[in-house]
């Protein structure tokens, strides 16, 4: 390890000293005038790829009306400028060869529009993928059928990405261990909530997500599977502006969503905010079943349950951002939700002893799964010179969960004799508070380095109250064995540095080195000391990225991961499925460490991605066993001797017609997972093709249209097999004249076919059950949407918080 430490300090040390002898690159300046010669500031110069008309870069006139655009690799290219109350301009093509200096273009002279009085729309196209050095970034604010949808199941339709509704999780390139964030922000949450949350969080606030598989240096080092990051709509205008949507359906129950958004921008003062509502409430049915042997005879375990869930979430934002003086900004965002989970549900188990019914239980039990959240955070960055910046972060997080659940069972005999009842009561209250320091700061040696560095610490306190209890003779009963309060206190430290090299026109290198420490201790009045761990780790990232003309580049990166275990997933809690089946937390989980290696390749509009991941004790949540000696059957994470995920990615549109774009993306993995059943190893294997079909359509008269299909193969989850699942949506847009807005019409799985099914097959090790759950109708669903305000073009300062690595971890 120092050895590897002074190889990658004397690195930074080379780059540094040579960053003295490096040039300017490739620019393209000038400036922009009215027909009369007076200069235009605020006017958006846009850079343009010849090929696609796919946005490159932009930025914005100055007050003389100048403009540069920097850093510009070999290819051909178009400039676009626009400003409302003007004609557009497009430039005839431009082809830049690399070489370094600067373009100076002849003046843009911008024509008024005598015609139309109104504001003009200016709209710069993105493409659906954008493939940078560190990311893969999905515009999905056009989409028509993601329109009334939710973020999960935007998530559901991005390239590599899988939601498994039935255990709550995500995954990327058959990796588990994806941290979420929102806007650059982690959501330290149990991943049920984060999954919960963004089952409530409407679409129409969504602009992009960037699916980032091997994160840069000043990224925590959290996540196996690296992050997804949820870009939400913030606007760039003046004055006030922002927009609204209403969207409503049916499937088997209803669902209704709404949201606002607002900007407000005033010389020094940049005040926004959001606020969305959701509600669901659709049928959802699960069946369980199980054998195990028993004393020499074979117990069957067949559970249906028929759940009526209803889901209600708040999420609410607001901020101000105050530019103090020309070279300082201060910043302060509020966010929190309220987001409340509720079900009734009507359980029908049978218990069979060698294939004959033996017992029969019918389970009504009632749930609630209730987060709040409130959230501050402070930033404050000042530029110490130009290309030299310092940015602080102070924030403070603090969640609330109750989760309380009731049990009223009655056992009957085989023929359906009563033979006695039973009430049970499970509750869980956990109350997580979190405090965030972070302190970057970044310096521009010249146009071809860049050096990052900064340090962070993180301390979190969280509560986990269980009750367990029954009634006995009228009066409530305390399970001593299943009852306790258990306490957990984490720190965690951490320094990075990192340094972005132009190494010639078309190359760019970046290499980074971060060190976390952790110290974690879990315990309860009882028992201290459950858990009690301090370890120190280094995380080495290096992205090497060539553009080798407008139309080919490639990316290739390499990265060291660590995957905590979450907080819930360590403290000991119990949810009934029956009286033989249960979740439980798992103290004796242990990080996990994964090491990255991703290459990337673009070939016009097309996207190729291979991946290899060894990750050791790699953590997998829901694993099932079954005591021994009895017929219960317990659920939880648990850690695995190591798991290797191999992995392709390929996104490539076709155009079929000038009215019909097609969008098609696969996703190929192949994993080997070594396991332990009851001390035995154990070695799985399965490869996986998920196939997501993309079909855009524009028609007459405002009219666009889109058809959206996905199926997967059977994968690993863990030591269980899923098996396969499709889908398919479709929708329907028109826009309304003038500023009257957006409709849009969709039905989301068409064919009724989101169905979760999974089974475990190890008869030698006394494991052998299965799984179906249907989470999802279809249904019909309409929406509308409409911006308001000002619509005059002018850049926003872009900024993150201290805890974008902290808010995940509350699981």
């Amino acid at each position: 390890m120092k050895s590897s430490t002074k190889t990658l300090v004397g690195i930074f040390l080379f780059l540094l000293l040579y960053s003295q002898s490096l040039q300017a690159q490739s620019q393209i300046a000038g400036t922009v005038q009215t027909e009369s010669g007076q200069p235009l500031p605020f006017v958006n110069v846009l850079l343009l790829s010849a090929a696609d008309s796919s946005l490159i870069k932009g930025e914005v006139s100055g007050e003389n009306g100048e403009y540069v655009l920097k850093n510009i690799a070999a290819g051909n290219y178009l400039v676009m400028a626009s400003m409302v109350g003007f004609l557009e301009y497009y430039s005839s093509p431009l082809q830049m060869k690399g070489e370094t200096g600067k373009m100076n273009l002849d003046a843009i002279i911008l024509q008024e529009d005598v015609k139309e009085l109104k504001a003009v729309e200016v709209v710069a196209k993105k493409p659906l993928f954008e493939q940078k050095i560190d990311r893969l970034v999905i515009n999905v604010e056009n989409s028509i059928t993601s329109a009334g949808s939710s973020a999960l199941e935007v998530l559901e339709r991005s390239p590599g990405v899988v939601v498994n509704r039935q255990n709550n999780s995500l995954s990327i390139a058959g990796k588990d261990g994806v941290v979420v964030m929102i806007n650059g922000k982690i959501n330290r949450m149990p991943l049920e909530a984060v999954v919960q949350m963004l089952a409530g969080m409407p679409s129409s606030n969504i602009e992009s997500i960037e699916l980032i598989t091997t994160p840069p240096a000043d990224f925590d080092a959290e996540g196996n599977a690296g992050f997804i990051n949820i870009v939400l709509k913030q606007s760039n205008d003046n004055g006030l502006n922002g927009a609204y949507t209403f969207s409503g359906g049916y499937g088997k129950g209803t669902t209704a969503s709404s949201g606002i958004n607002f900007n407000y921008r005033q010389k020094n003062i940049n005040l926004y905010g959001d606020y969305s509502f959701s509600r669901e409430a659709q049928e959802q049915v699960f069946t369980f079943g199980r054998q195990v042997m028993l004393n020499g005879e074979t117990i069957g375990t067949d559970t249906r349950s028929v759940r009526d869930p209803i889901q209600r979430n708040h999420n609410a934002r607001l901020g101000l951002d105050w530019n103090l003086s020309p070279k300082t900004v201060l910043g302060v965002l509020l966010s929190g939700y309220d987001n409340r989970w509720s079900m009734d549900a009507m359980n029908h188990s049978t218990i069979s002893r060698n294939g004959l019914p033996d017992t029969l239980l019918t389970i009504a039990n009632d749930e609630v799964n209730h987060w709040k959240h409130l959230g501050g955070n402070l930033n404050l960055q000042h530029t110490i010179r130009e290309g030299e910046t310092l940015t602080f972060d102070a924030d403070y997080l603090s969640y609330d969960n109750v989760n309380p659940t009731n049990y009223f069972i009655n056992y009957s005999d085989g023929a359906g004799a009563l033979l006695f009842q039973e009430q049970t009561f499970s509750g869980k209250a956990t109350p997580i508070e979190v405090g965030v320091g972070k302190l970057d700061y970044t310096k521009t040696f010249s146009e071809k380095l860049k050096m990052e560095a900064g340090i962070k610490g993180t301390v979190s306190h969280f509560d986990n109250d269980v009750t367990v209890s029954r009634i006995e003779n009228g009066a409530s009963v305390n399970d001593p064995n299943l009852t306790a309060k258990y306490q957990l206190e984490e720190s965690i430290a951490a320094a990075y540095s990192a340094f972005s090299l132009k190494l010639d026109d078309k190359s760019d290198l970046k290499l980074g080195l971060r060190y976390e420490y952790t110290n974690s201790n879990l315990g309860t009045v009882e028992q201290a000391n459950i858990v009690d761990r301090q370890y120190g780790n280094f995380f080495p990232s290096a992205f090497l990225s060539r553009t080798f003309n407008d139309q080919n580049s490639a990316n290739i990166s390499y990265s060291r991961r660590i995957t905590r275990p979450t907080f819930n997933d360590m403290a000991p809690f119990v949810i009934f499925v029956d009286p033989y089946t249960f979740f439980s937390g798992n103290a004796a989980l242990q990080p996990s460490i994964s090491n990255n290696v991703k290459v990337d390749y673009r070939f016009k509009t097309a996207l190729f991605s291979i991946q290899y991941t060894v990750e050791d004790s790699a953590i997998a949540r829901f694993q099932t066993r079954v005591i021994e000696g009895t017929n219960q059957q317990l659920i939880a994470a648990e850690n695995m001797k190591n798991r290797r995920t191999a992995s392709f990615t390929t996104a490539f549109p076709i155009q079929v017609a000038e009215w019909w774009r097609m969008q098609n993306n696969l996703i190929g993995s192949w994993q080997e997972v070594n396991a332990y059943f009851d001390g035995q190893p154990v070695q799985l294997r399965t490869k996986n093709l998920r196939v997501v079909w993309i079909n855009m359509f524009t028609l007459p008269k405002d009219f666009s249209a889109e058809l959206v299909g996905f199926y997967q193969t059977k994968g690993l989850f863990g030591a269980a097999e899923f098996l396969p699942i499709g889908a398919l949506n479709i929708g329907i847009q028109k826009k309304l004249g003038g500023a009257a807005g957006t409709l849009r019409f969709g039905i989301d799985d068409v064919l009724n076919s989101i169905k979760w099914r999974g089974e475990s097959n190890f008869p030698e090790y006394n494991l052998v059950s299965s799984f179906e759950a249907d989470f999802s109708q279809r249904t019909f669903k309409l929406t509308y949407s409409r911006n308001f305000g000002n619509d005059k073009l002018k850049r926003q300062r872009q900024r993150g918080t201290g805890s974008e690595e902290e808010r995940e971890r509350v699981n």
